[in-house]
């Protein structure tokens, strides 16, 4: 066997070990990510529906849907911060967050005066 071709078949075993590496490592990383849609419908003074789930580690979409009359927000109490969407009437908004440690988290509108308007996020393991 010549030397070259030696030397190709040892470049293309190490091509081969670094790729099985890399499966290894890929594998070792996990389940790929959980998303979950929730939609939830905002009107005067009221979120529908008001208790919404989710799981540990999910990438969460909520869509916050406005059917009321005037503008409504939507800012869940989150471990790493409050965060919030806002929508003008007959407008859909978008919030994505990671769903935290198992728990109960509110949400609630912050436009004044709209105080009753609540819910809670389950999020389980």
């Amino acid at each position: 066997m010549s030397k070259v071709h030696t030397i190709s078949i040892l470049n293309a075993l190490q091509v081969i070990g670094i790729a099985l590496l890399f499966l290894t490592i890929l594998s070792a990383c996990g389940e790929p990510l959980r998303e979950r849609s929730i939609e939830v419908t905002a009107t005067e003074m009221r979120f529908d529906p008001d208790r919404v789930e989710a799981r540990t580690g999910e990438q969460v979409f909520l869509r916050l849907r406005n059917r009321g009359e005037v503008a409504h927000s939507l800012t869940i109490e989150l471990p790493a911060g409050d965060r919030t969407v806002s929508a003008d009437p007959g407008v859909d908004a978008i919030l994505t967050f990671r769903a935290p440690a198992p728990g109960e988290y509110r949400f609630y509108c912050r436009i004044p005066g709209h105080e009753a308007q609540q819910g809670v996020l389950v999020v389980t393991p």
